[in-house]
C-alpha cells in the first residue's frame, strides 16, 4: 500500500446512518460523511464529538479508530465499546441524528507490496483498524493471504468474525476464559504460527501489553511490522501533548505522530 503525504482532515455535521449492538457493550456505528470516507486511510481514527443539545458536556471528543470506509455510499463505520460516560452517551444516540466529528486524523498503516503473507493481531476493540486494513488490502492486493489473531476476554468480546470468513482470512481466536479459541494470550497461538508459516509483515491493535509482547515475538522472529497505539487523547490534533509515547527518536505524539508506528521504534517507556 501507498505512503500517503498529504492528510486532508475535515470537521462536520454527520447524520447518523445506524448504530447497532452487536454484543455485551459493543456497538457498530455507521455514520455519513463524505470528505472523511474519501480520505480515510486503514489505521486512522476520528474525534467523535458526543455532546448533546447544543451543550459540551462532556467537554472532550472520543477518538475512535475508523473501521470501515466507502467512498461509493460516503458511510464511515466505527465499532466502539462502552466503558465510560461518554461512550455510554454514544450508545444512546438514534439514526437520524448528528455528530459532530473531526477526521481523519494520524499516520495509517503502510503495507509493503511484496508482502504476500500477513500477521494481523488484535485486542478487543482494537479489530476494526486491522479490519479496515484487511478489507483494504483485499482490494489493492488480493494476493496477500492473512491470517488474523484476535484476543479477547471471553467469545463476546470477538466481534464481526463471519465479515473475516468473508476476506477469507485464516482466523486463530484467543480467550482469557477459554470460552472460545485459544485459553490465554493471542499471542501464544501467534508463536505457534511463525514455527510453521513464514510471515513477511505483522500489524497490531490493541492494549499496551499485548503490543509489547507482539513486538518481542516479530523481533525475535524476525519479521517487520507496525503497531497501532491506543492512548487517552484531548485535543486529538497533536496540540495538547496529552497522548505522549516513547519512541527510539524520543517521546512522540500518539494522535498525529501514530497512532501507526514502525513496531521496532516504540519503546514502552512513557
Amino acid at each position: 500500500m501507498p505512503s500517503y503525504e498529504t492528510k486532508p482532515m475535515y470537521q462536520l455535521q454527520a447524520k447518523i446512518m445506524s448504530l447497532t449492538a452487536l454484543s455485551v457493550d459493543y456497538y457498530t456505528l455507521t455514520l455519513h460523511a463524505p470528505e472523511i470516507a474519501r480520505a480515510a486511510q486503514p489505521g486512522q481514527f476520528a474525534q467523535l464529538r458526543v455532546s448533546k443539545h447544543g451543550t459540551i458536556d462532556p467537554l472532550l471528543a472520543r477518538p475512535i479508530s475508523i473501521y470501515r470506509a466507502v467512498p461509493e455510499t460516503g458511510e464511515v463505520a466505527f465499532i466502539f465499546k462502552v466503558v465510560g460516560r461518554g461512550t455510554a452517551l454514544l450508545a444512546n444516540y438514534s439514526p437520524g441524528e448528528t455528530l459532530t466529528v473531526l477526521g481523519p486524523i494520524g499516520n495509517g498503516f503502510t503495507v509493503p507490496e511484496s508482502a504476500v503473507n500477513i500477521a494481523l493481531v488484535a485486542g478487543g476493540v482494537g479489530m476494526p483498524p486491522l479490519y479496515f486494513l484487511a478489507e483494504t488490502l483485499r482490494r489493492t492486493q488480493p494476493q496477500t493471504a492473512i491470517s488474523l489473531f484476535y484476543g479477547g476476554r471471553s467469545q463476546a468480546d470477538l466481534l464481526e468474525l463471519p465479515r473475516w470468513e468473508a476476506l477469507s482470512a485464516s482466523i486463530f481466536p484467543a480467550t482469557d476464559d477459554g470460552s472460545f479459541g485459544h485459553h490465554g494470550l493471542v499471542t501464544a497461538p501467534l508463536q505457534e504460527q511463525i514455527a510453521v508459516q513464514s510471515f513477511d509483515f505483522i500489524a497490531a491493535c490493541g492494549p499496551q501489553p499485548m503490543l509489547r509482547a507482539v513486538k518481542q515475538v516479530a523481533l525475535a522472529a524476525g519479521i517487520p511490522g507496525q503497531l497501532s497505539l491506543e492512548a487517552r487523547m484531548a485535543c486529538g490534533v497533536g496540540a495538547c501533548l496529552g497522548c505522549v509515547c516513547g519512541t527510539v527518536a524520543g517521546k512522540k505524539r500518539v494522535c498525529v505522530d501514530g497512532p501507526v508506528f514502525a513496531l521496532d521504534e516504540v519503546t514502552f517507556d512513557a
